[in-house]
């Protein structure tokens, strides 16, 4: 294991799939340097079921997140 954390050595697919599993996480996760900071599991599903939708329909749910997080900061804004 110390191997793959240092990179003088790369695991092979099998294993890769298997360390995922293990953690309960995607071998992309595992692949890539970016973090998910979402800790509310729900709200991850949702998200991970949006990935599989339609560009159309992306698009529509991102509008309605973009509407409900400007409402949400102009409320924060006004309650000071």
């Amino acid at each position: 294991m110390s191997r793959y954390e240092l990179g003088t050595s790369i695991p092979p697919a099998n294993v890769l799939k298997d360390i995922a599993d293990a953690l309960g996480v995607t071998t992309d996760s595992l692949l890539s340097d970016e973090q998910v900071l979402i800790k509310d599991k729900e709200l991850l599903k949702k998200f991970e079921m949006i990935q599989d939708m339609d560009e159309e329909t992306k698009k529509m749910i991102i509008r309605l997140m973009d509407l409900a997080i400007r409402d949400f900061k102009a409320k924060q804004a006004y309650s000071v």
